[in-house]
């Protein structure tokens, strides 16, 4: 269920980057081609809509009628949780975040996937909406989390990594450090103390980092699998560009958000496309998962999704990071032939009626393991922040069930605590 979507009508040029809020309308600046020298039409809109962004121009929105009346459900619900304090903080904080980010999406040519407004994944069920997610929050049995788990190991930090070697660190959540060969890799940074926009609500982590952000690497490059807040988290970002310059790499429509951070060296790809590393380090390769993409009420869809496969010597290492189960995974393993190393999602699939679109549980997660045909695979995002109903270690059960169930050999797929390292030669 989408509570709101974007009519575009361009109004007039305009010159500087401030949005307005007038007449109970939303005036967004987003780009438009530089080859546009006068006011676009309604009419004319379609023959501009794909031409590369490089101008500003003026931009209506409006919202679609019951958007208020979605509104004012949220605010009822919130209420029960908060504090009138704290409900106007967050409310007045969520409304100009989605204000400042609606439309904000530049236009792309229109592909299988892309529909000329929003991203999509062609003839597959839609992800549930505000109602259901009333129903869970409202009927849901969620087991309990401690509140502080303090188990994590010691990490093995390279310096220096010879070829068709990697070394992969799970730091928490879906957040790796993945050490090839002259390269060092970042997936999906989360070291924020909350998976949340705001630094007060939200889930709350309840492992530290396994390797803290000032004791890890040069950074090379960041790979980010979407935009959700646990695996977006600018304070992560803008710290990491800070301290290292690295390059990011993207989805489409993702690199104006972190462009409005200050963070520059931002590279988008679309489905199948790659970037060349510098210095012959190897190519990253950016898939599609079946997923979605949301920072707020307005913005659904309009960043697109998906995994990466790195290749760097001999070794190809696939990151799944955040997906529901199907057809992609073989598709990947037809393109681009079988994984070495493949880092896939365990946790956060519970209640299914609810999850199953959108996160794979352990058992689906041994499928991709034999569908991109892995020699060893590693679970992610689980054991950090409570997102969903299942315990802190259902996942780690679930999986060595799954495993016994498709009669794996215990090592081919391993799912660790937070510091581990796993090491992995691939033999010629």
């Amino acid at each position: 269920m989408v509570l709101f979507e974007n009519e575009i009508f361009p109004i007039k040029k305009f010159g500087t980057l401030s949005p307005t809020f007038d007449r109970g309308e939303l005036d967004i600046i987003i780009e438009r081609s530089e080859s546009s020298k006068q006011t676009a039409t309604p009419s004319a809109q379609k023959d501009l809509q794909f031409q590369k962004p490089q101008r500003h121009e003026h931009y209506l929105c409006k919202p679609k009628k019951g958007f208020l009346d979605n509104i004012l459900i949220m605010l009822s619900f919130l209420k029960v949780f908060m504090k009138p304090y704290q409900l106007l903080v967050f409310v007045s904080g969520f409304l100009f975040l989605n204000f400042t980010t609606a439309c904000a999406s530049p236009k792309y040519p229109i592909t299988d996937h892309y529909d000329g407004s929003k991203f999509y994944i062609k003839d597959a069920p839609s992800v549930k909406g505000f109602w259901d997610l009333l129903k869970w929050q409202v009927g849901g049995d969620k087991k309990p989390w401690p509140k502080w788990v303090d188990d994590n190991e010691p990490s093995q930090i390279q310096e220096n990594v010879r070829p068709n070697e990697a070394w992969i660190t799970y730091i928490n959540h879906a957040t790796h450090l993945i050490q090839l060969s002259n390269l060092n890799i970042l997936t999906d940074p989360i070291f924020s103390e909350r998976a949340s926009p705001v630094s007060w609500a939200g889930p709350k982590r309840v492992r530290a980092p396994g390797v803290a952000l000032k004791d890890l690497p040069k950074i090379d490059v960041v790979v980010i699998s979407h935009n959700h807040y646990d695996h977006l988290d600018l304070s992560s970002l803008k710290e990491i560009d800070q301290r290292d310059k690295p390059l990011f790499l993207v989805g489409l429509g993702t690199a104006k958000l972190l462009n409005g951070f200050g963070i520059k060296n931002v590279e988008e790809l679309d489905w199948w496309h790659q970037k060349e590393l510098a210095d012959q380090k190897g190519k990253i390769v950016f898939t599609p998962l079946h997923h979605w993409c949301s920072r707020g009420l307005f913005d659904r869809n309009q960043m697109l999704w998906g995994g990466f496969v790195i290749y760097n010597s001999d070794l190809k290492i696939y990151f799944a990071g955040d997906t529901g189960y199907g057809h992609f995974f073989k598709e990947t393993q037809n393109k681009l032939g079988n994984m070495d190393v493949s880092i896939i999602p365990i946790g956060a699939y519970e209640p299914r009626w609810f999850m199953k679109e959108q996160h794979v549980n352990p058992e689906e997660a041994v499928q991709i393991h034999l569908d991109v045909s892995s020699k060893l695979s590693i679970g992610t995002h689980f054991g950090t922040f409570q997102l969903t109903d299942e315990g802190i270690d259902d996942p780690l059960k679930d999986l060595n069930i799954a495993k016994l169930k498709y009669k794996l050999d215990d090592k081919s797929f391993v799912a660790t605590k937070n510091g581990k390292t796993i090491h992995f030669v691939k033999q010629k």
